[in-house]
């Protein structure tokens, strides 16, 4: 006889094993523990341990946190177990706290990149290929190089010449969108690249990224939602301390959204209503104020949150699909349904005006909405799936 028990362990033992979980914590214990040739066994025993304590989940749509945990833990018995010595675990191990302060994308991004880079070398012929590593890795001097593999140093810098171009033709060829996710290509600055991430407003078109010469600006638009082909949906300019610190060192698009989301969560859930956050130049006072401008109708913009400075005059703002997409579960959705468009709609709760931010799947039927009051913005109800 099913029982409800026997369907909610294996609704969460679906969200547990579902595609890509596995090498998403692959990726992840490869950067936890800094061993690119163990993280396959590691990311192993993460599940299994998982599946021992599958009753511990309470909440299937929080796996990849918890996940995220048993790998920490596992890879610091790991750790413990060869006498590694390695910075990340010491941290991680010193202070109970800061697995909250892990900054997992840059990691992945750091991991996937070494990744990347492996695939591309594994790919050239085995002279070319160790004169990379020995040159570029081991940071070996010419003479030493053509010592070892019993070649002239003009030999030597024949292959590191020849290796050079034929490693960046790989990657600019079969490697291709991993190399621009990571930015290996050198696209000139200013010009506006294609990401693989998909547009959240309209679900149809992947959004652009362009980088502007240090301290310029970084900034995405997609294409297909521009009204100006010039004209940009967000923007954050580097000359801006705050902004420069949180993305300055980061290159993949979907670390740069994380982290831009998590610190408009915590910004401008501070001093939604009126209250008062600190100035990201200057350090003053600022109020956060309600604004609403004419758009189309369901337009994701209408709506949103300014920060002005008086002092300083640098302003910043979010529209309220930005606050939604900055939510968690929102963002697990958004994981799950990678194409995903937004409406936005007024209406009335209970007697109270609100806005309506839904995000559905334009591949599927699945949707997720977030209501705001509509006169400041706080979040009155979220998460709920349809």
């Amino acid at each position: 006889m099913r029982t409800n028990a026997t369907a909610v362990a294996e609704a969460t033992q679906a969200e547990l094993w579902r595609a890509g979980r596995r090498d998403r914590l692959v990726r992840l214990c490869a950067a936890i523990s800094g061993d690119h040739s163990a993280a396959e066994d590691l990311a192993q025993e993460t599940l299994l341990e998982a599946w021992r304590n599958l009753h511990k989940l309470r909440d299937p749509a929080g796996a990849d946190r918890w996940l995220t945990e048993i790998a920490r833990n596992v890879c610091l018995r790991w750790g413990r177990r060869r006498g590694r010595d390695l910075g990340i675990l010491a941290a991680v191990e010193a202070e109970p706290g800061v697995a909250e302060d892990f900054d997992l994308e840059l990691e992945l991004e750091r991991s996937e990149l070494a990744e990347l880079l492996d695939r591309a070398l594994a790919l050239l012929p085995a002279a070319t290929r160790d004169v990379l590593i020995h040159r570029y890795v081991d940071e070996l001097p010419h003479a030493e190089i053509g010592a070892r593999l019993g070649v002239s140093t003009d030999a030597v810098s024949m292959r590191l010449s020849r290796g050079k171009v034929v490693l960046r033709r790989l990657l600019a060829s079969e490697l291709r969108d991993e190399a621009a996710a990571h930015d290996l290509l050198g696209a000139p600055a200013g010009a506006w690249r294609e990401t693989r991430v998909w547009c959240a407003q309209c679900g149809r078109r992947r959004l652009q990224l362009r980088c502007e010469p240090p301290p310029g600006d970084l900034s995405f638009r997609c294409p297909g939602c521009a009204r100006d082909p010039a004209g940009v949906a967000s923007e954050l300019p580097l000359r801006n301390p705050v902004f420069a610190r949180l993305v300055g060192d980061v290159v993949r698009p979907t670390a740069i959204l994380a982290r831009t989301a998590d610190w408009t969560r915590r910004y401008f859930a501070a001093g939604a209503g009126g209250g008062e956050v600190a100035c990201t130049r200057c350090g003053g006072d600022v109020r956060i104020d309600r604004y609403t401008r004419d758009t189309d109708a369901g337009s994701p913009h209408g709506h949103g949150l300014v920060a002005e400075c008086r002092r300083c005059g640098e302003t910043v703002s979010t529209s309220v699909n930005g606050l939604a997409l900055a939510r968690p579960d929102v963002r697990r959705f958004r994981r799950d349904h990678t194409r995903t468009s937004a409406l936005v709609r007024e209406l009335d709760v209970e007697g109270v005006p609100a806005v309506l931010v839904r995000h559905r799947d334009v591949l599927g039927s699945a949707d997720i909405d977030v209501l705001f009051a509509r006169d400041t913005l706080r979040e009155l109800a979220g998460g709920s799936r349809g």
